[in-house]
């Protein structure tokens, strides 16, 4: 399953890196990225932190089947994404 996540990821990233936007879109990608970190302080931080263990170990072999099946599904879809950019683009 990871593997299957890292090949779409790594295909995304080579479309990403192949478009003629990439470098605007990276420079404001990383504005943003910086001005949400300037605003989140240390308590909101171990707040997020404290709130991504509870939800690991609260997490149900259900769920996480559901889970799954959904990165499954979103995994499919961006392929078919990517098809579809690579096509247009030859």
């Amino acid at each position: 399953m990871k593997e299957k996540f890292n090949d779409t990821w790594d295909e995304i990233k080579d479309a990403w890196r192949s478009s003629s936007q990439t470098e605007k879109i990276e420079l404001q990608v990383s504005s943003l990225v910086a001005e949400l970190k300037s605003k989140v302080n240390e308590f909101e931080k171990n707040s997020i932190k404290n709130d991504i263990k509870w939800i690991k170990s609260s997490v149900s072999d259900f769920e996480r089947n559901s889970i799954k099946k959904d990165i499954t599904k979103i995994t499919a879809s961006i392929k078919k994404i990517i098809r579809y950019f690579k096509k247009k683009k030859e």
